[in-house]
């Protein structure tokens, strides 16, 4: 190549990379450019509550707090107990696992019926 072609090369190419990203910034800008309003407060209407400050009895306490009768009980955790389809694929896992780790003609038995076992469960889970 001559060395005017390379000059030449890398000057277009400078140009064309100069136009692809001279339209973003100018982008950025636009939000200064439009003149800002002063934020709008509401007039407060109502009397302002009164919170109490400083140390309390409730916070200085470090055992056991007393819980009064009102509370309700807690709901049950979220996600502990799993539909048929959910066990069907974790048994499968587990016996795809074992079968890895057992190795050998055996360890393929168990390998594949656990795949089948997994593969049973993804159907129920998915029906």
């Amino acid at each position: 190549m001559t060395a005017r072609f390379r000059s030449t090369r890398s000057l277009v190419f400078a140009l064309g990379a100069t136009v692809l990203f001279v339209a973003p910034l100018h982008a950025q800008d636009a939000s200064l450019a439009a003149p800002v309003s002063a934020p709008v407060v509401a007039p407060e209407s109502q009397p302002a509550v009164q919170t109490r400050t400083g140390p309390t009895m409730d916070a200085a306490t470090i055992a056991v707090k007393n819980v009064s009768s009102e509370l309700k009980a807690p709901a049950p955790a979220a996600g502990k107990y799993y539909d048929q389809g959910t066990k069907l694929m974790i048994v499968g896992g587990a016996a795809i696992l074992t079968g890895i780790v057992v190795g050998g003609d055996a360890g393929h038995a168990i390998s594949i019926v656990g795949a089948v076992v997994g593969l049973y469960g993804l159907y129920k889970y998915l029906e």
